[in-house]
């Protein structure tokens, strides 16, 4: 179920949902019914946020705001690079330092066409340590990798945010991640 859940993340970070999978999400109670319930208030919070009716102009025009460009700038970039680099670069050494390791667990179905410390490929690449079960690989990865730049970007994602789907998709994450390390 948790790789699901990353699959969920990583399919609204790709792109927005369109209106009929906003209704689709809205029929089948997805929000409502989330596999991988617990009492914290993040998540209680999250859920309700994403339950919320918004079309899917609000959210299409958020997310290009939230990851690809906006008149300011772009909100919450989804590269690691960006918060760790000091001059904000993606495609920096981290990258490529990132790279080294899918490499050496033999993880190779990143995706080229973007850095290999984008939010996606970290996210492909925690899901196939799930998958395998290599907790041990999976504490170090996030402890010395993932954690340094999530939260920050998150908080960006958060405040960043005009409407609430984004925003209850960050508490989410927030919510998994913190699941996720306390049961590692």
């Amino acid at each position: 179920m948790k790789q699901l859940a990353i699959d969920v993340f990583i399919s609204f970070i790709q792109n927005p949902p369109n209106q009929s999978l906003l209704n689709q999400i809205k029929e089948n109670k997805l929000w409502q019914d989330w596999f991988l319930k617990n009492e914290n208030p993040l998540q209680i919070e999250a859920l309700k946020l994403l339950s919320s009716n918004e079309d899917e102009a609000l959210i299409g025009s958020d997310f290009v705001s939230l990851f690809i460009s906006d008149i300011e700038y772009t909100k919450a970039p989804p590269f690691a690079s960006f918060y760790l680099d000091k001059d904000k670069e993606i495609y920096s050494s981290n990258s490529n330092k990132i790279k080294d390791i899918f490499l050496n667990h033999r993880f190779c179905d990143f995706l080229e066409n973007e850095p290999s410390d984008s939010l996606v490929n970290e996210l492909l690449f925690i899901k196939e340590l799930i998958n395998t079960k290599n907790n041990k690989v999976l504490k170090n990865f996030l402890e010395k990798e993932f954690f340094t730049w999530f939260y920050l970007w998150s908080k960006d994602l958060l405040n960043g945010s005009k409407s609430n789907f984004y925003k209850g998709l960050s508490m989410l994450m927030e919510d998994f991640f913190q699941e996720l390390e306390k049961n590692l």
